[in-house]
Parts: C-alpha cells; structure tokens; sequence
C-alpha cells in the first residue's frame, strides 16, 4: 500500500512539472539518451547529413541568346574549336567561354591567313528573390588562357584578342571589362594567362544584354623554305590537330583544360553604406 501511494506521489509530481514548464513557455529538457550496447564486429552505418546552404538572395535569369563563331582561312591554314559555351552553376552565376584555334603555314604561292570571330549576344534578367534585399551590385571578371607560336626562319606572326564584354541596360553600356591583347612573330612564343576584374556596378531588378566578343589570328607569308606554322591555340584538345606542331614544340606537355577567354558574371548583395 505504502509502495502504491509512493508510485502515485511520485505521477503527480511529474505531471505537475511538465505543466508549470508549459505555462511558463521554457523548453522541456529532453531525457539522456540511452546508449545503445553494439556486439563487437557488427557495422555500423553513420550518415552525416549536409547542412543546407541558403539560396541566393539575387539572381540572373537567362533569357534569349545570339552565339556565333565565324572562321576565316585562305591558303595552308588550319582552324579548330570554335566553341561558345554558357554555363549557370548557381542562379546567381554565369559563366561564358569562348575556345578556338588558327592556324597558318608556309604556301609556296600565296600568304596563308587563318582567323576565327566570336560574338555573342546574352539577355538576362535580374532578379531580387530575398524580400529583404534592397540593394545589390552585378561582378564581373574576365581571364584569358591559351598559346602563340610563331617560326623564326618562316615570318609567320600570331596573336590574340581583342576579348571584351559590356553589360548593356536600356541600351546604354553600364561597364565593359576587356583582357590584354598580345601577339607574337619572328620566333617568339607566349604562354598566357592573363586576369582582369573584378569590376562591378550597383544592379536593380530588370533585363540586361551581356555583349561578347573575341578574335585570334595567325598569318603566314608565302615561301619556299621550310618552316613551321604559327599558331594561336586558345581551345581544349584536341581542336589543334598534333600534326600541326611537332614533338620539339616549345609547350610540349601543357595542360590545355581551361584554354579561352572567360566572362563570369556574378550577382550579390551589396553591402556598402548607401550613399546619404
């Protein structure tokens, strides 16, 4: 008897506590967690769970696109690539590469010219997702990767560029971001990697025009000496056919992933002091 009244007491005061802690609006503690005996040699299976990351309070909305790539050869010459590639990764983020290959060699009649144009027209539309947003900037950034070859005893000369973009609002040019030009000739050769930016300007929701635009060239003049072909590689292989270089060539072995001229463009909050 005397257990049973223990037992009830002891309900009582239980429930009494779990409803002051609700009244008082403070959260009930959770119980320790029982540990739970493993037999040795059993697996056991754990899963960690990635936290989920926050959507962007901004971004770029793709719309219509106008790409184009134009070769141009006279003589012996070799053209490659010709790629425009637009890539979203996140919605606040896009990124444009444009990859191509020209090639010009020795022809005993007539100078060789090779080129290739690049030109792209992008519509996009910004976007403020967050309601909390009220002010953010567009980032842009260019980079340039790629390889000029030229001959000593051929006077071939190879060069890229220009390579710029504008971001165009109402039709009006609201920043413009170009990459250095460079040539070579007369036996020089050029490894570049070359970055510009980041520039950015103050952004409202709306549509926007991203204008692109790159040219690389080589040139041979006509001969009848033996000599190798000058070369503007700015593409991935395996756009430049290996029979255009030799084994001795000086750039043997490059990592050519990443060749081409590349726009990203970013947009994010900004966070400066609002001009009083």
């Amino acid at each position: 008897m005397i257990r049973k009244k223990s037992l009830f007491s002891r309900s009582v005061a239980s429930i009494a506590f779990v409803l002051i802690i609700a009244l008082s609006g403070q959260p009930i503690p959770a119980a320790d967690p029982t540990p739970v005996p493993i037999p040795p040699g059993m697996p056991v299976t754990i899963t960690v769970v990635p936290a989920s990351t926050p959507s962007p309070p901004a971004s770029i909305v793709l719309g219509s696109r106008h790409g184009h790539v134009t070769p141009n050869r006279c003589g012996f010459t070799h053209t490659g690539g010709g790629n425009i590639d637009v890539a979203q990764p996140t919605s606040d983020v896009v990124v444009i590469t444009m990859a191509g290959v020209a090639v010009a060699g020795a022809h005993p009649f007539t100078d060789s010219t090779a080129s290739m144009s690049f030109d792209l027209t992008q519509n996009f539309e910004i976007s403020f997702d967050n309601p909390k947003l009220k002010r953010a900037k567009l980032i842009l950034e260019g980079r340039v990767i790629g390889l000029l070859r030229s001959h000593e005893k051929g006077g071939g000369t190879a060069a890229e560029g220009p390579g710029c973009a504008s971001v165009l609002g109402d039709g009006k040019s609201l920043v413009t971001l170009c990459v250095p030009e460079h040539a070579v000739a007369c036996g020089e050769n050029l490894s570049i990697n070359d970055h510009e930016g980041p520039v950015e300007i103050p952004i409202v929701p709306g549509k926007y025009t991203l204008a692109q635009t790159f040219l690389i060239t080589a040139s041979h003049p006509g001969t009848l000496r033996p000599c190798k072909a000058a070369s503007t590689e700015f593409a991935p292989d395996p756009a430049l056919d290996p029979l255009w270089i030799s084994y001795w060539e000086p750039f043997h072995g490059a990592n050519k992933k990443d060749f081409g001229f590349q726009i990203t463009l970013k947009v994010v909050e900004d966070t400066a002091a609002a001009p009083r």
